[in-house]
């Protein structure tokens, strides 16, 4: 009788990633709410035990599969906020690739878009892994904030409120564009938003 293929057969089988794929488009189209673990191995064409035995729960896949988008974009913004030659750049940087990256994973945007709604809409918002992803997204670019105005390119701010304002900027972007029917050049409203966020670090400062 052929053997029957133990759990380190599976797992060494079917990719991590794929499984990842298909939940992530999963909890993009229905939110947390209506996701299933059988949807999920649906998508990836799994059996349902097989997403067991990879994840536990579905709010142990939804965790993963966020922190493997959030990972994606992480490993990119660091990259290009090292490169930038100064703030100015960095900043059209930021925003550039950030857009270019959900432009890239749709899914995967709708399911920060309704992960951020589900934070935003709890009657008392707690910390959770998600905020937590969204911090360490936040805090490399405060960081720059900080350099920037210890080197004199900008005027003394809040970083931290700084980077948060940039970052929402960003996803405002993303939004509107996902919903729109119109063409649109990337290039040009990032140089829009940009100059907007430049205009007002710099203040009252000669450029």
């Amino acid at each position: 009788m052929p053997r029957r293929p133990s759990k380190e057969d599976v797992l060494a089988s079917y990719p991590r990633e794929a499984l990842l794929a298909a939940a992530t488009r999963v909890f993009g189209e229905r939110g947390f709410e209506g996701a299933t673990m059988e949807r999920i191995a649906e998508a990836a064409d799994v059996a349902k035990g097989t997403t067991y035995l990879y994840y536990r729960s579905k709010q142990s896949i939804y965790d993963a599969a966020l922190s493997h988008g959030f990972a994606g974009l992480e490993g990119r913004t660091r990259e290009v906020l090292d490169r930038a030659p100064d703030f100015r750049s960095a900043i059209s940087a930021f925003m550039t690739t950030r857009a270019e990256y959900f432009f890239e994973h749709r899914d995967f945007f709708r399911m920060y878009a309704l992960a951020m709604a589900r934070q935003v809409t709890r009657r008392r918002p707690r910390a959770t892994e998600f905020q937590a992803m969204v911090d360490r997204q936040t805090s490399r670019l405060a960081q720059a904030v900080a350099r920037a105005a210890s080197r004199g390119e900008i005027r003394k701010v809040d970083a931290a409120a700084t980077a948060i304002a940039i970052f929402d900027l960003t996803r405002g972007l993303v939004s509107r564009r996902m919903v729109s029917t119109a063409d649109f050049d990337l290039a040009d409203d990032v140089a829009f938003l940009a100059d907007l966020v430049w205009s007002g670090l710099k203040g009252t400062q000669k450029t």
